[in-house]
């Protein structure tokens, strides 16, 4: 979502910025351009950063295993993350 979402800024603000001529009274259409394309870049960065932990979250897999002692007094947990 916020992949998209970075896009659409970039895209719109280089068009405020590169493609439109108008002049607006106390308004830099420049500047606006520029700061809608600096957002879109911060939300494809933070984007990318959300893909990456979701991406190493899938492979970690966590293993289990307790053990009784032959008396029975004692139980050992064995727990191994891959």
């Amino acid at each position: 979502m916020l992949v998209a979402v970075g896009i659409i800024l970039v895209v719109i603000g280089a068009i405020i910025s590169f493609a439109i001529d108008a002049a607006l009274d106390g308004v830099d259409l420049k500047a606006i351009g520029f700061i809608l394309m600096g957002g879109g870049v911060l939300a494809l960065v933070a984007g990318a950063i959300q893909g990456a932990g979701w991406m190493t979250m899938g492979n970690s897999k966590m293993r289990s295993e307790r053990h009784a002692s032959p008396d029975g007094n004692h139980v050992i947990e064995e727990t191994d993350i891959r």
